[in-house]
């Protein structure tokens, strides 16, 4: 069965979503280093049977972002999220390279500068503590899309029904009359 219709419908729906996601992660100035961004994407596939699938693909922390995560000692940031700190740090380096990237430079209380490497880990520990907040950058571009498509899906697969069924009609038609 030919399912031009429904994929061209699937595709405007998944382009929408990613452009929204991405949209979201701009408006939050939650875009760092842009590869979450530059990597958000999704896959159709179409198969000989006529099944359609799609697929979002993004860098493995995208839930993390998307979610939030659960301090160690508070999970009120990302109170419904599956994901928790055990410790209370995170892993070495990720908030010295972010620091870096950032261009942050902290100060002690008699305003002297500290180095990136104790600034690093007092973030990192904050952050391992209390836990990273929800963006919801995606559940929400999928949610918004995702309530306007059933009514175009309906169309557009009716409407590929419709060839097919014509199309068969007419090849039986010719095969048997």
């Amino acid at each position: 069965m030919n399912t031009l219709e429904t994929e061209k419908v699937l595709k405007a729906f998944a382009d929408k979503v990613v452009a929204r996601a991405i949209n979201n992660l701009a408006k939050k100035n939650n875009i760092d280093s842009g590869n979450l961004a530059e990597n958000l994407d999704y896959n159709l596939e179409v198969y000989s049977s006529g099944a359609l699938e799609l697929e979002f693909t993004a860098p493995y922390y995208w839930k993390f972002q998307d979610k939030g995560v659960k301090g160690s000692k508070s999970g009120r940031k990302a109170y419904n999220s599956p994901f928790k700190f055990k410790g209370k740090n995170i892993k070495k380096g990720v908030a010295e390279a972010w620091v870096k990237r950032k261009g942050i430079q902290g100060r002690d209380k008699k305003g002297r500068f500290i180095k990136h490497k104790t600034l690093a880990f007092l973030i990192g520990r904050s952050i391992a503590l209390y836990g990273i907040p929800a963006t919801r950058f995606f559940s929400n571009a999928f949610k918004l899309e995702a309530k306007k498509l059933p009514p175009e899906i309906q169309k557009a697969y009716a409407s590929d029904i419709d060839k097919f069924l014509k199309f068969a009609i007419k090849d039986y038609n010719t095969k048997y009359n």
